[in-house]
């Protein structure tokens, strides 16, 4: 049975937003940073990936949080593998505080894809196994999301050479940033994010424009990203009052 990994880190002032809590988009980073210390402790090294042209990817990512992960805490994230299922690697995640207290429970999963053409690889053709827990007791795993209705564009971003990371594409964190940047100064002051879901459809490119639009009722947020007649990525949120 393999073991979770576990890594623990104090939140920076350049992590968090005006209101001292740390930004979605950190957040995901570090997610994902540990994903990859785990995947390499048990063998998965770059020397097996990335300089074979082969790039780890989230296909989806949800999160659940209890309250804000403020700046200046030290936090204890942890991490454990699913089990894979076919070209699917899926992932589980945690943060305690420092008094143990759960404060976020959270999925993912992951592709390995070539970087040459974006398809996903087999992972039994290229001997890439990661041992993994079963799904039983585990946060359920982000599921697809319905298309919204609106058709009132919320904001329209490009992708500017900063967003794009080192597999050459929108980094996904990036994403976050955005849905932030579509609400206003007073309701990040009021409200806290108590769910996120991110599902990445189709990857962008420097200089792509792309169109948000987005539904809400009862502190429920469905946001769309389309280019042209394509949706990009969709995402799903529960806020809160604080």
């Amino acid at each position: 049975m393999p073991e979770e990994y576990k890594q623990t880190i104090k939140i920076l002032s350049s992590e968090c937003d005006r209101f001292q809590h740390l930004r979605l988009s950190s957040l995901f980073s570090i997610l994902q940073e540990i994903s990859i210390f785990d995947v390499e402790r048990v063998g998965v090294t770059r020397d097996r990936t990335l300089d074979r042209g082969l790039l780890w990817v989230i296909s989806r990512m949800r999160i659940e949080l209890e309250r804000p992960i403020c700046y200046d805490e030290t936090i204890t994230f942890s991490t454990i593998a699913g089990e894979q299922a076919h070209t699917m690697f899926p992932r589980y995640y945690e943060a305690r505080d420092e008094s143990g207290r759960l404060i976020l429970r959270g999925s993912a999963i992951w592709l390995l894809i070539r970087a040459e053409d974006r398809l996903p690889v087999s992972p039994e053709e290229e001997k890439i196994e990661i041992p993994g827990v079963p799904e039983d007791g585990m946060p359920q795993l982000p599921m697809g999301l319905r298309s919204i209705e609106s058709d009132i564009p919320a904001i329209i971003r490009k992708v500017m050479y900063s967003d794009i990371d080192l597999n050459g594409h929108m980094n996904n964190t990036r994403y976050l940033d955005w849905i932030d940047d579509m609400y206003d100064m007073h309701f990040h002051e009021v409200t806290r994010m108590r769910v996120i879901q991110l599902n990445y459809l189709k990857e962008l490119s420097c200089g792509e424009q792309v169109t948000l639009f987005y539904e809400y009722g009862e502190g429920k947020y469905r946001i769309d990203g389309v280019k042209g007649d394509e949706k990009v990525f969709s995402a799903y949120a529960e806020v809160e009052k604080l």
